[in-house]
């Protein structure tokens, strides 16, 4: 099959986690795939810290950013949609977040991330998540979590090895949505996207995709499901699939 758009993953996948710069091979191999194809982004990071690298990777076509709350546009430097979560549901989060003592409880709405201190919630609410969990305390916290109609739950690798990020978001974003929104947005059918990622928040990525294509250094049970396993992010991965069903591919 002639792919008509790529979806990118950005930590683990189109960078080392973590890292603000893709490596050269990378940012050459998507280069020379624009002229054949749209190149999407689709990242739980806020936009602020997502921006440098889809410049970098000199991107045009409309990203997802910030755990699918956010549509960015590169070429106008604007973002063109966004999902709010309700405050109803980020009054039901909060109490379980309070449940667990957990230090830190981060807001965002728009572009600002804050610290929770327990003021009015913004009228732009989109994110609440709590970072540097145990995964026996991440997965405590999503079950909670899960009783919860009208969210979606985020588990994220953080970037201190051996923790996550649990984020909730209103249950219209996830990365799924995004790339049926992008799709029609872009006039491509979703049988003709590949999707590319490395963690749990990419599960609704590749469902969402034709071709489905995990990193090496994913998780296992996103290999599980995956059409095929590229080389991991050190490797560059996302060139290698570049080069193989895109490129080469006519």
């Amino acid at each position: 099959m002639k792919y008509k758009a790529l979806f990118l993953d950005l930590d683990g996948t189109t960078v080392p986690l973590g890292s603000t710069t893709p490596s050269l091979r990378v940012i050459e191999a998507i280069t020379r795939a624009h002229t054949k194809i749209n190149i999407c982004i689709a990242t739980g990071r806020p936009l602020n810290i997502s921006k440098p690298i889809i410049h970098q990777l000199h991107v045009t076509s409309l990203c997802s950013v910030h755990d699918a709350t956010q549509i960015y546009d590169p070429i106008k430097d604007i973002v063109v949609d966004t999902v709010p979560l309700a405050h109803e549901f980020a009054d039901k989060v909060i109490r379980i977040f309070k449940n667990y003592n957990l230090p830190k409880i981060y807001v965002e709405a728009g572009v600002k991330v804050s610290l929770y201190i327990g003021e009015a919630w913004p009228k732009d609410l989109s994110d609440i998540a709590v970072e540097d969990l145990t995964e026996n305390l991440a997965d405590k916290l999503i079950s909670e979590l899960s009783k919860i109609s009208g969210i979606a739950i985020h588990k994220n690798v953080s970037f201190k090895k051996g923790y996550y990020w649990v984020s909730v978001v209103s249950e219209q974003a996830t990365k799924l949505h995004a790339v049926v929104r992008l799709a029609e947005l872009l006039g491509v059918n979703t049988k003709e996207i590949i999707g590319i990622g490395d963690s749990y928040n990419d599960f609704p990525l590749l469902e969402a995709c034709g071709l489905k294509i995990a990193m090496g250094n994913a998780v296992p049970e996103l290999k599980a499901i995956a059409d095929f396993i590229a080389p991991s992010v050190e490797d560059d991965g996302v060139a290698t699939i570049i080069d193989k069903f895109i490129l080469n591919n006519e």
